[in-house]
């Protein structure tokens, strides 16, 4: 009988989790629901100068919009017990254990005494020098004893000398590394804390986690990882790295983030603010989709999937072993094909949601849509709705005019006043007016000039959609409108006749 599939995500609260953590989160989740398996949350929280509660906060909101949902792990029920912070008592009993077979040790050196070393660039503290340098393997117990009360020690991971370590990953294949390139790794600190190393391993074999899935920049670390599986010996687990997702500096990073490139994908409180996928307005089935190409760029033949088509369409043997390089253009080009051709009641309803949030006015729910519909097909992202329709909600405050129509404006100027002025006349009279009528009067008119000069008015630029259709919208949300608009702008030609 096989062994149920478990996996893991476990997350350092040090920063924001951003795309490339969510990614591996995401992974680890579609590939236990392929299989029935188990999903852990699990924080690893060792590096203690720089975790922050708020991270942990927003880690869990992160998963939640995604819909990345675990089964087992921190704040299931409660239960607390999976971050590591509330284990150390665990770790201790192992490290004893490490320490008593010799597969560990006590280090000594100073900060100041290492950088000294390390100006030597092939220095590596593994069996190569450990025998020369100061710690417990060439001092004798009262020395030891006197540092370790004055807790002046690392402990160290004893490396094995000179041997390849050989293991399989299930994307990249067979990895080999000699441990002449690995140093005997700090595995415990003297304030009583473990390092990430001990830590992780430790509690992956006691949640009998069987596959480890995270990024390709822990490969060269793995070996460490097997080490100390075989001096406990426990079952390894299966390993599968996935890709680097990439900048144009080099790997993406919650430090350093290049370009002001959207490495986010939620807003949350002073930690991540206007500058996220879903602040800048992705749809989250969009996203999901796109955290499935971080890896699989052949599911880019599909149209955008929904989830239970990304875990059906699940397989390792299709990730890719190439590094992925963010495209924000191409992720907006795939939000804006999921608004032309996605289900249109989901779109027009989270459009209709961003536009009552923009504007205070009590146009009708009908109206708004009326105006998505004619607008949609214009925008990317949900937050480019209000740049395509914002006219429908508020009165120019501006005026852009292009340098042409003011010339215009300026050669007949008495003749646009009286223009303007029929406008008003032609509305006010109209007290039901139709979309033929509206379509009727604009066909009349002849003059390009004086066309844009309508727009220029009611719009505050030459932007938008068929003239008409605005005319007519406006009308219908208020038949005050127009007449205020052409007013407000015969008033500002005429303050400004000469511009």
């Amino acid at each position: 009988m096989k062994k149920k599939i478990r996996v893991r995500f476990a997350p350092s609260p040090t920063g924001p989790l951003h795309i490339g953590g969510l990614r591996t989160a995401f992974y680890n989740y579609i590939y236990a629901k392929k299989y029935n398996g188990d999903f852990y949350l699990r924080i690893d929280d060792t590096d203690i100068k720089r975790n922050r509660k708020e991270y942990i906060k927003y880690i869990l909101k992160a998963l939640k919009w995604c819909k990345i949902k675990y089964n087992k792990g921190y704040n299931i029920n409660k239960n607390r017990k999976y971050i590591q912070s509330k284990r150390y008592d665990i770790y201790k009993r192992y490290l004893n254990y490490l320490i008593k077979n010799k597969y560990a040790y006590y280090a000594f050196e100073t900060k100041k005494e290492l950088n000294e070393y390390r100006k030597n660039k092939n220095f590596i503290y593994n069996f190569l020098t450990r025998h020369k340098l100061n710690n417990s393997l060439n001092k004798n117990n009262k020395y030891i004893k006197k540092y370790i009360k004055n807790k002046k020690f690392v402990i160290r991971l004893v490396i094995p000398s000179n041997i390849n370590i050989i293991y399989k990953d299930e994307v990249f294949g067979n990895i080999e590394i000699n441990t002449k390139e690995i140093d005997d790794k700090i595995i415990y600190r003297s304030n009583n804390k473990p390092t990430y190393h001990l830590a992780s391993a430790v509690d992956d074999h006691l949640m009998k986690i069987t596959h480890i899935i995270r990024g390709k920049e822990w490969l060269s670390t793995t070996p460490i990882y097997i080490i100390l599986y075989k001096y406990f010996n426990w079952t390894i687990p299966k390993f599968i790295h996935l890709p680097l997702l990439l900048n144009n500096k080099g790997k993406i990073s919650k430090r350093f983030n290049y370009n002001n490139l959207p490495i986010y994908p939620i807003n949350y409180k002073n930690l991540v603010t206007n500058n996220s996928y879903k602040s800048n307005g992705f749809f989250r089935n969009v996203f999901i989709y796109i955290l499935a190409l971080l890896g699989r760029s052949d599911l880019s033949e599909y149209k955008i999937l929904n989830l239970k088509k990304i875990i059906k369409l699940f397989s390792l043997k299709k990730i890719n072993k190439s590094d992925i390089k963010i495209n924000y253009k191409l992720f907006c080009s795939i939000n804006r094909n999921y608004i032309l051709y996605g289900n249109s009641k989901n779109i027009n309803y989270k459009l209709y949601l961003f536009l009552k949030k923009k504007n205070n006015n009590n146009i009708k729910k009908k109206i708004i849509y009326k105006i998505i519909n004619l607008t949609k097909n214009r925008i990317s992202l949900i937050n480019d709705i209000w740049n395509v329709s914002f006219y429908f909600f508020i009165n120019p405050i501006k005026y852009n005019i292009p340098k042409d129509i003011i010339k215009y404006i300026n050669t007949n100027y008495k003749d646009i006043i009286k223009f303007i002025k029929n406008n008003i006349i032609f509305f006010f009279k109209k007290k039901n007016i139709k979309y033929n009528n509206i379509n009727n009067y604009i066909k009349n008119i002849n003059n390009i000039n004086l066309l844009k000069i309508i727009r220029l008015s009611i719009v505050g630029e030459l932007v938008g959609i068929n003239l008409i259709d605005i005319i007519y919208i406006l009308n219908k949300i208020n038949k005050k409108i127009i007449i205020k608009r052409l007013k407000n702008f015969k008033k500002f030609i005429y303050q400004y006749k000469n511009f």
